[in-house]
């Protein structure tokens, strides 16, 4: 059974099933939670005006607390909202699911852009733009973003990439405070950054080896390639064309195709070639296998001041955090849990999903934890785990998460 309650009444131990409002957006990411301290009650009563109890998966008494709420009748009815009060709020499984949609479906377009691009047809960025702009409306919501750009299809390495570095640059820039207009020109940037490389051979971009100088020298050539590609594209801004043309410069001038250094290379520019620097580095690729977030954020830290600025850098290891979204984890109590969403002021104290007990067997149903309304002495993290050496697939456990 469940309890319509107002917010006012809400008490610690009430499992809250259903907001009075859409889900995304609000503090609470996911469908579904216990509430388990003062600050929930607080969140709950600043945002709702009522809120769905479940009976059964709550630890007090909610009888007496609430009106019971017949979820068939109400929905047999028809009758739409009263007005002046909320309408009833879609599931969090409808948002996950427009999300994990606009994935699949910006996965295709691009796919397709490249294919086109490789076979020399024609070269259309109308779907990219409109990509790039449910992108940046998304990235309002940092955490969710975050957790798509860790959903990869292992399939296509090169589109995924493609999606991936665009989803990367956008949630960075806005994290810097650049404007929306800035974040659609990064992102189509980033989308287009290695059209190039559909000049490359095959052989030579999978390979799985060293490259020798020549066909090293090959590869280099996609940067300078992909702008001339698109130069003489009306709609696409100079400002994309510089990221297509010099993601791999670096402010030191070792990077290619010119060597540019230091203020040559614009903002855009550096934060695209950042978000490319960190996905290659967590993704699998042909000729790479993939580290984890936290190695990756280490090795940018060990030379990237020098090749992209000191201040950039420290500024993606604080957007990335100490726990990536994505980062196995283990616990004090031995469980082992996956990262799932972080607030920006309780970085230490990630919301987690447990993956499995102290013994080592899988936790069903997955229980989500609100570390930062636990006491640290209760629960904590003890170390970032490899996810390979556990048999575990962290694109599907986020894809879980996403519907949970």
């Amino acid at each position: 059974m469940r309890y319509k309650v107002d917010a006012g009444d809400l008490r610690v131990g009430m499992y809250v099933a259903e907001l009075d409002r859409p889900w995304l957006g609000t503090p609470f990411l996911f469908q579904g939670f216990l509430i388990e301290s003062r600050e929930d009650l607080e969140q709950l009563k600043a945002i709702c005006v009522y809120v769905l109890v479940d009976e059964l998966k709550s630890q007090v008494t909610v009888a007496g607390v609430g009106k019971p709420v017949d979820d068939n009748a109400a929905e047999a009815s028809g009758k739409p909202p009263v007005p002046g009060k909320p309408a009833h709020p879609p599931a969090l499984a409808d948002n996950a699911n427009r999300l994990t949609t606009t994935h699949a479906t910006a996965q295709q377009s691009v796919g397709q852009l490249l294919s086109n691009a490789k076979e020399g047809g024609s070269i259309d960025i109308s779907e990219s733009k409109t990509i790039v702009e449910r992108l940046v409306r998304q990235s309002a919501n940092l955490n969710v973003i975050m957790q798509l750009a860790n959903i990869r299809q292992k399939h296509d390495w090169n589109t995924t990439h493609a999606l991936n570095t665009a989803i990367f640059a956008i949630a960075f820039a806005r994290h810097l405070g650049h404007s929306e207009d800035r974040l659609r020109l990064i992102g189509l940037g980033a989308i287009l950054h290695d059209i190039g490389k559909t000049r490359v051979p095959a052989e030579i971009l999978n390979k799985p080896g060293k490259l020798t100088d020549a066909e090293s020298a090959v590869l280099k050539r996609h940067p300078a390639d992909g702008y001339e590609m698109l130069k003489n594209s009306s709609n696409v801004p100079d400002e994309v064309l510089e990221i297509i043309r010099c993601h791999h410069e670096r402010i030191n001038g070792s990077g290619y195709p010119h060597g540019l250094r230091g203020d040559e290379l614009p903002v855009s520019v550096c934060i695209t070639a950042v978000a490319d620097a960190y996905e290659t580095l967590t993704a699998d690729k042909p000729y790479q296998a993939a580290i984890m977030p936290v190695d990756a954020l280490q090795r940018l830290r060990a030379s990237g001041a020098e090749e992209f600025g000191q201040e950039l850098i420290q500024e993606f290891v604080r957007f990335i955090g100490l726990y990536p979204i994505g980062s196995l984890v283990k616990l004090n109590s031995g469980e082992i849990a996956v990262v799932i969403s972080s607030d920006p002021k309780k970085r230490l104290r990630p919301m987690i999903m447990m993956i499995r007990d102290g013994q080592g067997m899988n936790v069903h149903p997955r229980r989500l934890i609100n570390l930062a309304a636990l006491p640290e002495e209760k629960l904590s993290i003890n170390t970032i785990i490899d996810p390979k050496q556990h048999g575990l697939d962290i694109s599907m456990l986020l894809a879980e998460a996403l519907n949970h």
